[in-house]
């Protein structure tokens, strides 16, 4: 009997011990990259995902054209970060076999393996995609994902390429187009277009609706929706700006499909139609930093907090503003103000720096643990009386 056949045999038997211990008594020259992936297999059905891991990376680079390949490794980390207990850990891991997947199925698997990798990226999408609130995590630098809710599952993906090209002027050619399900390729970023045919979870939806303050009846309308549409830009080669950019552009040309109701990102729900206001900005040459960082506000016994949820994603550390008795919409103005001054002047703030937006200003800038997020964020006073 073949060593294949038997590992075929103690495959079945769910002996997977038996095929790791075979493997691993072989020398270098005898292992191929058939029995590479056999062991990264063993080592996934035994739990042990990091082995697995370590043993695809020892492959040769030339020789990673199997889609097979791909789809272990990716399973290895997809299952990998579901055993991190740290939430950044799990979100990077998340990411890696999100391009495994997607890599894999640009290598025209057989349908059945096609359909796993399938299941598997709408999985990372929604996980990606799981709202936070105060008191949660900031988002992880360079997680550009959100979802477009739909009051129906109809996607068209004719439209949509050409809202894209009449928006942006980017033309879009499928790397693949399966049944809901849409693979494209922009420079060097890569792109998933998801049709979930069910809601997000009822709740999660609802609370995040009616955090926003702009949309007074958000919960409401959003209540209603019946599917969703999960978008996720990747690109390690590409710079975070790019990859918010092309994210914005898709999810804003999105929103001109019939069933669209909302844009779920970050922590809150924006209304289709100011969510394609915001991102008009692009056109003049600006960045549309109020699609990408959410100001959020709440009430405090001293007045007014208020904090930043989306800096994180460029690599920069989220503002709050603790106690302010300036007006709320002046108190998001101030936060916009900052978050535009960090993001277009690609300006890294740190503890002891100074701020300021009028001549003579110099607000101070502190590190220290966050109020409304968890970790370090920035402090900065604000006491203005109009918006900067």
């Amino acid at each position: 009997m073949t060593l294949s056949k038997q590992i075929d045999r103690w495959y079945q038997a769910g002996e997977h011990h038996e095929t790791v211990n075979a493997i691993l008594n072989m020398t270098d020259l005898e292992v191929t990259d058939s029995l590479i992936e056999d062991l990264a297999v063993a080592y996934n059905n035994l739990g042990q995902y990091q082995k697995a891991i370590d043993a695809l990376r020892n492959t040769d680079c030339q020789n990673r054209t199997s889609p097979h390949w791909h789809y272990c490794m990716g399973y290895a980390l997809y299952y990998a970060a579901m055993d991190s207990p740290d939430i950044r850990k799990q979100r990077t891991l998340l990411q890696g076999s999100f391009r495994a997947f997607t890599h894999a199925l640009k290598l025209n698997p057989k349908k059945a393996l096609e359909h796993e990798c399938r299941e598997f990226l709408s999985w990372i999408q929604e996980d990606l995609q799981k709202p936070a609130v105060p008191s949660c995590v900031p988002p992880q630098e360079g997680t550009f994902v959100c979802s477009v809710l739909l009051t129906s599952a109809w996607f068209d993906t004719d439209k949509f390429i050409e809202d894209v090209y009449r928006d942006w002027s980017v033309r879009l050619t499928p790397d693949r187009d399966f049944d809901r399900f849409l693979l494209f390729s922009v420079d060097d970023m890569e792109a998933v277009l998801t049709l979930i045919p069910s809601p997000i979870p009822p709740e999660e939806a609802r609370k995040a609706a009616a955090s926003n303050y702009l949309w007074p009846n958000g919960a409401k309308v959003v209540e209603n929706h019946k599917a969703h549409l999960a978008i996720t830009v990747l690109g390690p080669d590409a710079s975070l700006m790019d990859r918010g950019l092309l994210l914005v552009k898709l999810a804003a040309s999105c929103c001109l499909q019939l069933p669209a109701a909302g844009v779920f990102t970050g922590p809150s729900v924006y209304q289709a139609g100011l969510y394609r206001n915001l991102a008009s900005v692009i056109k003049d040459g600006c960045l549309p930093v109020f699609n990408w960082v959410w100001i959020g506000l709440y009430e405090t016994q001293d007045g007014y907090g208020g904090y930043t949820y989306g800096l994180e994603l460029f690599g920069k550390d989220e503002i709050e503003v603790v106690d302010t008795h300036v007006k709320p919409h002046l108190l998001r103005s101030f936060l916009g103000a900052v978050a535009s001054y960090v993001l277009e002047g690609h300006v890294i703030l740190q503890d002891g720096d100074t701020i300021g937006f009028h001549l003579g200003e110099s607000l101070p800038v502190t590190l220290s643990p966050g109020i409304a997020l968890s970790g370090n964020t920035l402090k900065i006073p604000c006491n203005i009386t109009d918006a900067p």
